[in-house]
């Protein structure tokens, strides 16, 4: 193998070393040139101008300074009309009215329905034959911003196991199950409240299998009141701050 000769090695570092302080020439040229640029930009126009860049490489979406000084108008969502009893009863149409009870009350609707047919013997789980109708009677009650009430009841026999070591879990346990139900279908879960009453409250007496079928059961209870009015068609609401880019 033929031996280098001295300047071409010489030849080779002298290379390297031209490219290096170009690179140093080209970096010292952009700071000079962006500390020149901020300097004779106004303050105003340099904060929109980094707050673009910013924006830019976080969300490799190109925001002009119009878009982050202009207030932005965020729609808000129409709110449904209370709910009326015409409407329950039709959500709840396909389940044996023997198994479901609806009353009007000045301030509430209540809707009590009977643990047997929802529920699985000793359970908190939905029956399958059933779990439609309630979960489109979760669909109907969504969007009304409705305060709704679930509360559990059990007949007066006692309940123990690893799951529910007494009545009370269980009547609390399916209250839960039907406010999740409820949530899943849309129903906001700020307005649920749920209850686990037990045996306490009867409608029957306990002595009899007929009466304790009665004893079982869950109510909800919905407030005929909105917290707040339904928004008219094409409603906005304008916000002070510029919106956030999910």
């Amino acid at each position: 193998m033929a031996k280098r000769k001295p300047h071409e090695e010489c030849a080779e570092e002298g290379g390297a070393w031209e490219i290096a302080l170009a690179d140093l020439m080209t970096v010292l040229m952009v700071f000079f040139l962006v500390m020149w640029l901020t300097s004779i930009v106004d303050p105003t126009k340099r904060k929109a101008f980094v707050d673009a860049l910013i924006g830019e490489g976080a969300g490799g979406e190109n925001i002009s300074a119009d878009e982050t000084s202009v207030p932005k108008i965020t729609p808000i969502e129409s709110l449904k009309e209370p709910i009326s009893t015409a409407e329950i009863q039709q959500a709840m149409s396909k389940v044996d009215p023997k198994d479901i009870e609806v009353e009007d009350t000045p301030e509430y609707t209540k809707i009590t329905l009977r643990s047997d047919s929802f529920f699985e013997s000793g359970r908190a789980t939905i029956n399958d034959r059933t779990r439609a109708q309630l979960e489109q009677l979760g669909e109907t009650l969504a969007g009304r911003d409705q305060t709704l009430t679930i509360t559990g009841y059990t007949d007066s026999l006692p309940i123990q196991n690893l799951q529910f070591p007494s009545n009370w879990e269980l009547s609390a346990a399916r209250a839960g199950t039907v406010a999740r139900t409820f949530i899943y279908m849309g129903v906001d879960q700020a307005l649920i409240t749920i209850e686990g009453k037990a045996d306490n409250d009867p409608v029957a007496p306990n002595s009899t299998p007929y009466g304790r079928s009665l004893n079982r059961r869950v109510i909800i209870l919905v407030n005929k009141h909105q917290q707040k009015p339904p928004a008219k068609s094409g409603a906005a609401q304008t916000q002070g701050v510029p919106a956030k880019r999910p």
